[in-house]
């Protein structure tokens, strides 16, 4: 399959084949319906006018620091109003997948109250790892003897964790080096958006230590993995990825996510992708360097 199939420019021809080919559409957030606290222009009447011609909307973030309820009450006070249920967040993501799988151990989880709200939601135990954790400032050393594990423990989780320390790092691995905990991560995002230089470390650069110290690989749960597309069609068996669009800013999340699910991608340049270097992944599909499943079906500025 030729490249020239991928990355066909929006018209207004396209907008409305979209719009009546398909019944679900998924839309990332940052990047693409914002830049918080910024609201992109015409974003929030997009979004009405496709909930009033029926059309059924998700929001898919790899964000695991709020619930669902906490982008349901953002959205509503930006002037669209959502459903907790339309949030596919990690957070309760995470939850379901545990509850998918009719977990019923303990969690120890490295992440924000946001992971510790929608666990115990779902009737999850946590014993560890949210909130602070670290060395005595004068520390030099780490007396494992007085460090406290728990031998029930069946499950690390590994999502964005603003606490992050070499104590919580260590009581990941040491957990994981039981061959029978389970391991799940949020997401593997490197870096978070950021509309200045500041370089903001994402979940994944907290999993990769993890992942050296315990020589252990997670589940990946968010985009672009599969259980998040799982859990949708779980909640929601009638959506049909043939008839659904993923819109997002990110070709190695958002992007490939809709196309290993086999739904229409369009990707916007409001966010982390831009058009030079979509010319650029492009080319390197055309000599076969790439996935092809990195490219859209549609781009739009």
């Amino acid at each position: 399959m030729s490249t020239e199939e991928f990355c066909t420019h929006l018209t207004e021809l396209h907008s409305k084949s979209l719009l009546n080919d398909n019944d679900t559409f998924l839309f990332d957030c940052d990047g693409v319906l914002w830049n918080f606290p910024q609201i992109f222009t015409g974003a929030i009447e997009l979004l009405n006018y496709l909930t009033a011609q029926g059309k059924r909307l998700f929001f898919v973030t790899n964000n695991s620091t709020k619930t669902q309820d906490d982008y349901a009450k953002r959205f509503n006070d930006i002037g669209y109003n959502a459903k907790p249920e339309q949030i596919i967040c990690t957070a309760w993501l995470t939850a379901q997948y545990l509850k998918s799988i009719k977990f019923a151990g303990k969690c120890f989880v490295l992440g924000m109250q946001s992971m510790k709200h929608e666990l115990e939601r779902e009737g999850i135990t946590i014993c560890g790892g949210i909130g602070a954790d670290p060395l005595a400032p004068d520390a030099n050393a780490v007396n494992t003897n007085q460090l406290e594990f728990d031998k029930d423990v069946d499950c690390v989780i590994s999502a964005l964790d603003l606490h992050i320390s070499y104590i919580k790092i260590l009581k990941a691995a040491t957990y994981l080096n039981r061959p029978n905990v389970l391991f799940l991560a949020t997401n593997d995002d490197a870096s978070l958006p950021q509309s200045d230089e500041t370089v903001m470390p994402g979940a994944g650069s907290i999993l990769s230590s993890i992942v050296t110290a315990s020589c252990r690989s997670p589940t990946i749960l968010g985009k672009p993995h599969a259980p998040m597309f799982d859990a949708i069609r779980l909640a929601f068996p009638d959506v049909d990825p043939k008839r659904t669009v993923m819109i997002g800013d990110r070709v190695e999340t958002d992007i490939a996510f809709g196309n290993r699910q086999g739904a229409t991608t369009l990707l916007v340049f409001s966010g982390a992708t831009s058009e030079k270097y979509l010319n650029t992944l492009k080319q390197q599909a055309e000599k076969h360097a790439i996935e092809r499943d990195l490219l859209p079906n549609f781009c739009v500025k």
